[in-house]
Protein backbone atom coordinates (compact mmCIF):
# COMPACT_ATOMS: atom_id res chain seq x y z
CA UNK A 1 0.00 0.00 0.00
CA UNK A 2 3.15 2.46 1.02
CA UNK A 3 5.04 1.25 -2.23
CA UNK A 4 1.29 2.13 -4.53
CA UNK A 5 1.35 6.02 -2.66
CA UNK A 6 4.80 6.78 -3.55
CA UNK A 7 4.16 5.47 -6.94
CA UNK A 8 1.25 8.07 -7.23
CA UNK A 9 3.20 10.43 -5.75
CA UNK A 10 6.58 9.98 -8.14
CA UNK A 11 3.59 10.41 -11.32
CA UNK A 12 2.36 13.81 -9.76
CA UNK A 13 5.87 14.95 -9.49
CA UNK A 14 6.56 14.24 -13.08
CA UNK A 15 3.66 15.92 -14.17
CA UNK A 16 4.61 19.22 -12.25
CA UNK A 17 1.73 18.93 -9.39
CA UNK A 18 4.16 19.26 -5.80
CA UNK A 19 1.15 20.06 -3.85
CA UNK A 20 -0.25 16.26 -4.96
CA UNK A 21 2.76 14.21 -4.81
CA UNK A 22 3.63 15.78 -1.24
CA UNK A 23 0.44 14.70 0.02
CA UNK A 24 0.57 11.06 -1.73
CA UNK A 25 4.55 10.46 -0.14
CA UNK A 26 3.26 12.41 3.17
CA UNK A 27 0.02 9.24 3.17
CA UNK A 28 3.17 6.44 2.38
CA UNK A 29 5.25 7.59 5.09
CA UNK A 30 2.20 7.52 7.48
CA UNK A 31 1.59 4.16 6.13
CA UNK A 32 5.22 3.33 6.57
CA UNK A 33 7.79 5.41 8.62
CA UNK A 34 11.07 3.07 8.30
CA UNK A 35 11.44 3.67 4.80
CA UNK A 36 14.13 6.65 3.93
CA UNK A 37 13.08 6.48 0.10
CA UNK A 38 9.54 8.03 1.61
CA UNK A 39 11.21 10.95 3.02
CA UNK A 40 13.81 11.65 0.41
CA UNK A 41 10.87 11.81 -2.10
CA UNK A 42 9.26 14.16 0.11
CA UNK A 43 12.37 16.59 0.68
CA UNK A 44 12.67 16.75 -2.97
CA UNK A 45 9.33 17.71 -3.42
CA UNK A 46 9.48 20.31 -0.64
CA UNK A 47 12.71 21.53 -1.90
CA UNK A 48 10.47 22.44 -5.32
CA UNK A 49 7.48 24.26 -2.75
CA UNK A 50 10.57 26.16 -0.96
CA UNK A 51 9.18 24.25 1.89
CA UNK A 52 12.74 24.44 3.88
CA UNK A 53 11.77 23.61 7.25
CA UNK A 54 9.94 20.79 6.08
CA UNK A 55 12.95 19.50 3.81
CA UNK A 56 15.01 19.55 6.97
CA UNK A 57 12.87 17.29 8.60
CA UNK A 58 12.52 15.07 5.92
CA UNK A 59 16.01 15.02 5.11
CA UNK A 60 17.19 14.61 8.52
CA UNK A 61 14.26 11.80 8.86
CA UNK A 62 16.13 9.55 5.68
CA UNK A 63 19.73 10.57 7.19
CA UNK A 64 18.87 8.88 10.19
CA UNK A 65 17.32 5.89 8.81
CA UNK A 66 20.62 5.13 6.53
CA UNK A 67 22.97 5.68 8.89
CA UNK A 68 25.65 8.17 8.29
CA UNK A 69 28.43 5.35 6.69
CA UNK A 70 25.80 4.53 4.46
CA UNK A 71 26.81 5.88 0.94
CA UNK A 72 22.77 5.99 0.12
CA UNK A 73 23.01 9.05 3.02
CA UNK A 74 24.58 11.40 0.50
CA UNK A 75 21.88 12.90 -1.34
CA UNK A 76 19.75 13.35 1.96
CA UNK A 77 22.57 15.80 3.22
CA UNK A 78 22.41 17.25 -0.16
CA UNK A 79 18.67 18.09 0.40
CA UNK A 80 19.64 18.85 4.02
CA UNK A 81 22.45 21.06 2.85
CA UNK A 82 19.60 23.23 0.70
CA UNK A 83 17.23 23.35 3.39
CA UNK A 84 19.64 24.80 5.73
CA UNK A 85 20.62 27.24 3.14
CA UNK A 86 17.06 28.32 2.29
CA UNK A 87 16.40 28.64 6.21
CA UNK A 88 18.98 31.32 6.07
CA UNK A 89 21.69 28.78 8.19
CA UNK A 90 24.73 28.63 6.29
CA UNK A 91 27.44 27.17 8.97
CA UNK A 92 25.20 24.47 9.27
CA UNK A 93 24.87 23.90 5.46
CA UNK A 94 28.59 24.38 5.43
CA UNK A 95 29.40 21.51 8.03
CA UNK A 96 26.78 19.10 6.56
CA UNK A 97 27.82 19.87 3.35
CA UNK A 98 31.51 19.39 3.55
CA UNK A 99 31.34 16.04 5.26
CA UNK A 100 29.70 14.23 2.96
CA UNK A 101 31.54 15.86 0.31
CA UNK A 102 34.50 13.84 1.87
CA UNK A 103 32.55 11.04 1.98
CA UNK A 104 31.09 11.33 -1.38
CA UNK A 105 34.68 11.42 -2.79
CA UNK A 106 35.81 7.90 -0.96
CA UNK A 107 32.32 6.33 -2.69
CA UNK A 108 32.92 7.92 -5.76
CA UNK A 109 29.38 9.28 -5.71
CA UNK A 110 27.25 11.00 -8.16
CA UNK A 111 26.61 13.77 -5.77
CA UNK A 112 30.19 14.88 -5.18
CA UNK A 113 29.78 18.26 -7.94
CA UNK A 114 26.00 18.65 -6.06
CA UNK A 115 27.97 18.59 -2.89
CA UNK A 116 30.90 20.58 -4.17
CA UNK A 117 28.66 23.16 -5.71
CA UNK A 118 26.66 23.53 -2.06
CA UNK A 119 29.82 24.00 -0.12
CA UNK A 120 30.82 27.20 -2.59
CA UNK A 121 26.80 28.50 -1.69
CA UNK A 122 27.16 28.10 1.73
CA UNK A 123 30.32 29.91 2.28
CA UNK A 124 29.07 32.09 -0.12
CA UNK A 125 26.04 33.18 2.14
CA UNK A 126 28.54 33.02 5.31
CA UNK A 127 30.82 35.92 3.60
CA UNK A 128 28.20 37.55 2.02
CA UNK A 129 27.12 38.62 5.61
CA UNK A 130 30.74 39.79 6.49
CA UNK A 131 31.19 41.69 3.00
CA UNK A 132 28.39 43.57 3.59
CA UNK A 133 29.06 44.36 6.80
CA UNK A 134 32.49 45.76 5.68
CA UNK A 135 30.83 47.99 3.44
CA UNK A 136 28.09 49.19 5.54
CA UNK A 137 30.61 50.22 7.51
CA UNK A 138 32.76 52.28 5.10
CA UNK A 139 29.39 54.54 4.66
CA UNK A 140 26.95 55.36 7.15
CA UNK A 141 24.47 56.22 4.65
CA UNK A 142 25.12 53.21 2.46
CA UNK A 143 24.20 51.31 5.51
CA UNK A 144 20.78 53.26 6.06
CA UNK A 145 19.59 53.07 2.80
CA UNK A 146 20.55 49.04 2.66
CA UNK A 147 18.62 48.90 5.65
CA UNK A 148 15.50 50.52 4.48
CA UNK A 149 15.80 47.87 1.44
CA UNK A 150 15.70 45.11 3.97
CA UNK A 151 12.63 46.56 5.83
CA UNK A 152 10.72 46.98 2.68
CA UNK A 153 11.44 43.25 1.71
CA UNK A 154 10.32 41.86 4.97
CA UNK A 155 7.14 43.98 4.84
CA UNK A 156 6.47 42.58 1.08
CA UNK A 157 7.22 38.92 2.25
CA UNK A 158 5.04 39.40 4.96
CA UNK A 159 2.55 40.43 3.01
CA UNK A 160 2.87 37.54 0.18
CA UNK A 161 2.82 35.21 3.31
CA UNK A 162 -0.60 36.45 4.21
CA UNK A 163 -1.94 35.65 0.78
CA UNK A 164 -0.63 32.71 1.47
CA UNK A 165 -2.49 32.35 4.67
CA UNK A 166 -5.57 33.26 3.36
CA UNK A 167 -5.37 30.88 0.35
CA UNK A 168 -5.22 33.92 -2.21
CA UNK A 169 -2.44 31.96 -4.23
CA UNK A 170 -0.98 28.75 -4.33
CA UNK A 171 2.43 27.56 -2.88
CA UNK A 172 3.90 27.12 -6.17
CA UNK A 173 3.02 30.92 -7.06
CA UNK A 174 4.29 31.94 -3.48
CA UNK A 175 7.44 30.23 -4.20
CA UNK A 176 8.17 31.94 -7.54
CA UNK A 177 6.71 35.45 -6.44
CA UNK A 178 9.28 35.19 -2.84
CA UNK A 179 12.34 34.76 -5.27
CA UNK A 180 11.66 37.72 -7.38
CA UNK A 181 10.65 39.78 -4.53
CA UNK A 182 14.41 38.74 -3.18
CA UNK A 183 16.01 38.96 -6.43
CA UNK A 184 14.51 42.97 -6.94
CA UNK A 185 16.36 43.78 -3.19
CA UNK A 186 19.52 42.08 -3.97
CA UNK A 187 19.70 43.91 -7.42
CA UNK A 188 18.59 47.13 -5.33
CA UNK A 189 21.36 46.43 -3.20
CA UNK A 190 24.15 45.80 -6.33
CA UNK A 191 22.75 48.72 -8.26
CA UNK A 192 23.27 51.17 -4.90
CA UNK A 193 26.30 49.54 -3.89
CA UNK A 194 27.70 50.84 -7.81
CA UNK A 195 26.30 53.87 -7.58
CA UNK A 196 28.75 54.48 -4.37
CA UNK A 197 31.49 53.29 -5.92
CA UNK A 198 31.64 56.10 -8.71
CA UNK A 199 30.67 58.39 -5.97
CA UNK A 200 33.11 57.27 -3.70
CA UNK A 201 35.58 57.12 -6.77
CA UNK A 202 36.68 53.31 -5.96
CA UNK A 203 36.47 53.55 -2.26
CA UNK A 204 34.08 51.29 -2.26
CA UNK A 205 34.23 48.25 -4.71
CA UNK A 206 34.62 44.88 -5.08
CA UNK A 207 37.95 43.16 -5.31
CA UNK A 208 39.84 40.86 -8.02
CA UNK A 209 40.12 37.55 -7.98
CA UNK A 210 43.98 36.36 -8.21
CA UNK A 211 44.15 34.10 -11.37
CA UNK A 212 45.86 31.35 -9.74
CA UNK A 213 42.98 30.53 -7.50
CA UNK A 214 40.77 30.08 -10.28
CA UNK A 215 40.44 26.35 -11.91
CA UNK A 216 41.77 26.38 -15.65
CA UNK A 217 38.54 24.66 -16.66
CA UNK A 218 35.57 25.48 -15.05
CA UNK A 219 36.89 29.07 -14.54
CA UNK A 220 35.29 29.41 -11.18
CA UNK A 221 37.62 29.95 -7.62
CA UNK A 222 38.80 26.19 -6.55
CA UNK A 223 37.42 24.35 -3.69
CA UNK A 224 39.55 21.45 -3.29
CA UNK A 225 42.90 21.73 -5.44
CA UNK A 226 44.97 19.12 -6.32
CA UNK A 227 47.94 19.09 -9.07
CA UNK A 228 48.88 16.96 -12.17
CA UNK A 229 52.33 15.47 -12.47
CA UNK A 230 52.85 18.65 -15.25
CA UNK A 231 52.91 21.19 -11.80
CA UNK A 232 49.73 22.66 -12.35
CA UNK A 233 46.64 22.49 -10.07
CA UNK A 234 42.93 22.44 -11.04
CA UNK A 235 39.55 21.78 -8.75
CA UNK A 236 39.57 17.87 -8.00
CA UNK A 237 36.06 17.75 -9.75
CA UNK A 238 36.80 19.27 -13.16
CA UNK A 239 40.03 17.72 -13.79
CA UNK A 240 38.31 14.38 -12.51
CA UNK A 241 35.85 14.18 -15.30
CA UNK A 242 38.56 15.37 -17.60
CA UNK A 243 41.28 12.42 -17.04
CA UNK A 244 38.47 9.88 -16.71
CA UNK A 245 36.94 10.58 -19.94
CA UNK A 246 40.23 12.02 -21.81
CA UNK A 247 43.02 10.04 -19.90
CA UNK A 248 45.62 12.90 -20.35
CA UNK A 249 47.04 16.28 -18.92
CA UNK A 250 45.28 18.78 -20.31
CA UNK A 251 48.26 21.08 -20.21
CA UNK A 252 50.95 18.18 -21.99
CA UNK A 253 48.51 16.19 -23.32
CA UNK A 254 50.69 12.88 -21.77
CA UNK A 255 48.74 10.02 -20.48
CA UNK A 256 47.51 10.31 -16.82
CA UNK A 257 45.26 8.91 -14.51
CA UNK A 258 43.06 9.86 -11.70
CA UNK A 259 45.53 8.47 -9.22
CA UNK A 260 48.65 10.53 -10.46
CA UNK A 261 46.46 13.43 -9.04
CA UNK A 262 47.92 14.46 -5.96
CA UNK A 263 46.43 17.13 -2.84
CA UNK A 264 47.63 20.83 -3.22
CA UNK A 265 47.46 21.48 0.41
CA UNK A 266 49.48 24.50 0.32
CA UNK A 267 46.70 25.91 -2.45
CA UNK A 268 43.38 24.82 -0.68
CA UNK A 269 44.68 27.05 2.42
CA UNK A 270 45.35 30.10 -0.13
CA UNK A 271 42.13 29.39 -1.27
CA UNK A 272 40.63 28.76 2.34
CA UNK A 273 41.84 31.90 3.35
CA UNK A 274 40.85 33.81 0.43
CA UNK A 275 37.48 32.89 0.42
CA UNK A 276 37.11 33.80 4.50
CA UNK A 277 37.90 37.18 3.65
CA UNK A 278 36.28 37.28 0.55
CA UNK A 279 32.98 35.66 0.40
CA UNK A 280 31.61 37.65 -2.87
CA UNK A 281 34.34 35.83 -4.74
CA UNK A 282 32.74 32.44 -4.60
CA UNK A 283 30.14 34.54 -7.06
CA UNK A 284 32.91 35.38 -9.40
Amino acid sequence: MAQELKAKGNELFKAGDFSGAEEYFSQAIQKNPHDATFFTNRAITRIKLAKWAGVEHDARAAIDIYGLKNPAVLKSCYYLAQALLGLQRPQEAYEVASDAYKQSLEAKSVQTENLSRTVLRAKQQIWAAKETARVRELDETLGAVEALIEADLTRALGELQGRLDRGEIGEIGFGEDEKALREDAENKVKNLREAFRIASKGEIQERVVPDHLIDGITFEIMHDPVITPSGVSYDRIGITKYVEKAGVDPLTRTPMSVKDLRNNYALKAACEEFLTKNGWAVDW
